[in-house]
């Protein structure tokens, strides 16, 4: 259909969250890209991607293909990715389709998003991060109303997003975290170590997909999660520390998507339901903590 020319696609974007940085650490001082508007994001995947497809010499790209390259992209970004800060997205893109992060084959949402990994374990960026200075002020905490409100508008955000069969994995702990504080997530004993269980499949199913796409050197490492987490099912074998971190994570993940399916279903006012429990919030008071390192552990321990 329409042709990815350099004139179409590298139009100027204005962006006022990416403000030019003069290198180095500094960089690092603007927000995360998590922490952005999505709309902020689209715009410079879109450029970066444009510059990319322009110098490989690859011309011809349908409308279609590329909002769901550039969409997927950002989705990705977001997900896997979420505290690379703006500006590093083209640079990890530049370096990428120059080879400096090893060869590749096309140009894809898998591609751009090893350059960007890679990228971000290069010895140049984990070098900004150490020369990174602490921040001499601290930033002041919100008050709980504050808190409440920022909470509530990315809950109704998720909401949304669920709504239009969107990812939320970007959000979901933040809003899980602060719905179990409102006490509104229930689960049997039974249904907590189903979710763990089904969060834990899905991380071996990424981690098989990312030893078809990855380097020969890595496969070894991800051969030994994949082991770890199939024998905390299979054989109730303990995982590691990092490992049960990213099992919990899903796992809010997967809760979060069975809480709004059943408001979706229930056709709930979620905006009504939170409110309802604004005094709960203020009061302090903490949820139950559904997976907490006890309940998690009955899965990743002997039993």
């Amino acid at each position: 259909m329409g042709e990815l020319t350099d004139k179409r696609l590298e139009r100027t974007v204005t962006i006022k969250n990416a403000e030019p940085v003069t290198g180095g650490w500094a960089i690092l001082k603007q927000e995360m890209v998590v922490q952005l508007p999505k709309r902020d994001l689209f715009n410079i995947v879109l450029m970066s991607v444009a510059r990319a497809f322009a110098d490989m010499n690859v011309k011809e790209i349908s409308e279609a293909d590329r909002e769901y390259l550039v969409n997927e992209l950002a989705d990705n970004i977001i997900k896997y990715h979420p505290s690379i800060r703006l500006n590093e997205i083209p640079e990890a893109i530049a370096l990428g389709i120059r080879g400096k992060f090893g060869e590749f084959y096309g140009l894809s949402v898998v591609t751009f998003l090893r350059f960007i990994e890679q990228y971000l374990l290069s010895a140049r960026r984990t070098g900004m991060v150490k020369a990174l200075p602490a921040n001499d002020v601290p930033k002041p905490v919100p008050d709980l109303q504050t808190q409440f409100a920022t909470a509530k508008n990315n809950a109704m955000y998720a909401m949304q997003r669920k709504k239009e069969k969107k990812d939320i994995s970007g959000i979901s702990s933040s809003v899980y975290n602060f719905l179990d504080r409102l006490n509104l997530l229930h689960f049997t004993p039974n249904e907590k170590y189903d979710i763990m269980a089904d969060a834990t499949r899905e991380l071996i199913a990424e981690l098989k997909y990312k030893l078809i796409i990855s380097p020969y050197i890595e496969r070894t490492a991800i051969k030994k999660e994949i082991e770890a987490y199939t024998n905390a099912i299979t054989e109730h074998t303990p995982v590691n520390e990092e490992q049960l971190t990213l099992v919990k994570m899903r796992a809010k993940k997967l809760a979060l998507d069975a809480f709004l399916n059943n408001i979706v279903l229930e056709d709930g006012d979620l905006d009504r339901v939170i409110e309802e429990k604004r005094e709960v919030f203020l009061a302090g008071k903490s949820g139950s903590e559904l997976f907490s390192s006890h309940l998690a552990s009955t899965l990743c321990t002997a039993g």
